[in-house]
């Protein structure tokens, strides 16, 4: 809070006429607005429309300010100086008369130091104003505050229930990254409502924590809890590795304080493959929130609404965080043409400002097929952390893949010839392979059997997989790859 002490006394010394605070915990910070202006020895006086203008402390309003423009009338009138905030005045801002008004105290402020302050949880200045104006928003609540308040409520439940809250310690250091941000008072609740919930701290309430924050904001991205984890994936071993060394340095940077944060990756490869498996396990064993982000949404007919919409989605990415942030199929949203009045470039543009300049903890996971419709700006090394390249399985791994999908269905790999199922499915994708585990069940149904070896044969023999039906494109892609990408396995 002394960083917010010290830039509202940094803008106040600048002279800025004019102050805009978005937020919705109103009485911390006219607290924090009191002991600033006790401690510089400028007055402070406070207008609401329920109230009036009326110095702080005071219980009686100066006479005839309840209206917002009578209010400013005495503030362009009166020789006292001081800080003048507003409560809730964003239903007045649009009339011309109150406009005038606000502008004429600000074109005096170089001689009379009154400043303005606006209070709401969501405000908007006018244009002739915005230029006069400084945002200054008050910080969320940091790390160290919410383990204090975590403490201070274990302790309260434990001393009216005489028992402790039984905590599952594994996920309290993403707990304690999801409140923090949120308004102080928003955590104590959140805190509270997890402990009385059932007594114990778990899944579950990371998961009400981070839903909590997706519905204040009006969001386009899809939110995700993926059960799935990594070991649940075969393959991917090397990629898995690097997860692995990358994933406690995200989730704590001050492990390692020379290092930088895991931004994100590229997983190019063929259709089928895993790539979404593994943004969803990988989400999955961070238990962390997978945010979606379907760029079909983002498109608005008006010219730029939909460079909006990206900006917007971003930003609630950002104040989600921390979580992975899923952009599936990325060439569809960034492929460059000629015929679309030049959307995709600035949509391209705006996605790499992000990408450089975002400091929150948002790991990025974009995946692509056609690495010939991506921008070569987005390709350029220091974009991503790392481009992977996901080819079909091997043999070894496609036995890996057999084995998950039929314990997945109660079936016993034991019973199965392993090893000549992946050499004849020589080829297949990962889902390829799950869908003729399932169509070997179907069709063993039909017949009022078990699925048995004979019939998944029998549907990998008439099974023609998409890397033959399109072998040119696959060969293309290898070759592009196999010099430019880290292979997953």
């Amino acid at each position: 809070m002394a960083d917010f002490i010290a830039e509202l006394g940094t803008l106040l010394d600048a002279r800025f006429p004019i102050l805009v605070s978005e937020t919705h915990e109103e009485p911390r910070l006219l607290d924090k607005l009191a002991r600033t202006c006790a401690e510089r020895n400028v007055p402070l006086f406070i207008w609401s429309h329920a109230d009036g203008l009326k110095r702080h402390n005071e219980k009686s309003a100066i006479y005839n300010t309840s209206g917002f423009t009578d209010a400013l009338k005495h503030v362009d009138a009166t020789p006292q100086n001081g800080l003048y905030v507003f409560l809730d005045a964003h239903p007045f801002l649009d009339d011309p008369l109150n406009v005038r008004l606000m502008r004429e105290i600000s074109f005096e402020h170089y001689r009379h130091d009154r400043t303005l302050m606006f209070v709401s949880p969501s405000i908007q200045l006018p244009p002739e104003l915005a230029r006069a104006s400084a945002r200054i928003n008050l910080p969320g609540v940091s790390a160290d505050r919410v383990r204090l308040i975590l403490k201070e409520e274990l302790d309260m439940w434990q001393k009216q229930h005489q028992q402790a809250v039984s905590v599952n310690r594994d996920i309290l250091p993403m707990l304690v990254n999801q409140l923090s941000g949120l308004g102080e008072e928003d955590a104590r609740r959140l805190i509270r409502q997890c402990i009385r919930i059932d007594g114990a701290l778990d899944i579950q309430d990371l998961r009400r924590v981070t839903k909590f924050k997706q519905d204040q904001q009006s969001t386009l991205l899809e939110m995700i809890f993926p059960d799935v984890k990594l070991d649940n994936v075969g393959g991917f071993e090397r990629l898995k590795n690097w997860l692995r060394q990358r994933q406690p340095v995200f989730q704590n940077p001050s492990l390692a304080p020379g290092l930088p944060v895991p931004k994100g990756i590229l997983l190019l490869g063929v259709q089928g493959a895993g790539k979404s498996l593994l943004a969803k396990a990988m989400a999955g064993s961070w238990q962390l929130p997978l945010l979606r982000l379907d760029f079909s949404s983002l498109y608005n007919k008006y010219i730029g609404e939909t460079e909006k919409n990206l900006r917007q989605t971003l930003a609630e990415a950002d104040r989600m965080s921390p979580c992975l942030l899923w952009m599936d199929e990325i060439e569809k949203g960034l492929s460059t043409s000629d015929s679309d009045d030049g959307v995709s470039k600035r949509l391209i543009g705006t996605f790499l400002t992000w990408m450089s300049e975002r400091t929150s903890s948002v790991f990025l996971v974009a995946t692509a097929n056609d690495i010939s419709k991506l921008p070569p700006e987005l390709l350029r090394k220091g974009r991503f952390d790392e481009l992977f390249f996901v080819d079909l399985p091997g043999e070894s791994i496609r036995q890996k893949i057999f084995r998950i999908h039929l314990e997945k269905r109660e079936l016993d790999p034991a019973a199965f010839d392993l090893s000549s199922l992946a050499r004849l499915s020589e080829g297949f994708s990962g889902a390829e392979i799950e869908q003729a585990v399932i169509a070997a069940m179907y069709a063993a149904l039909a017949e009022g059997k078990s699925a048995a070896q004979a019939h998944l044969e029998n549907e990998l023999r008439q099974t023609r997989p998409l890397s033959v039906i399109r072998a040119e494109d696959f060969s293309r892609l290898r070759a592009w790859a196999s010099e430019r990408c880290v292979m997953v396995d």
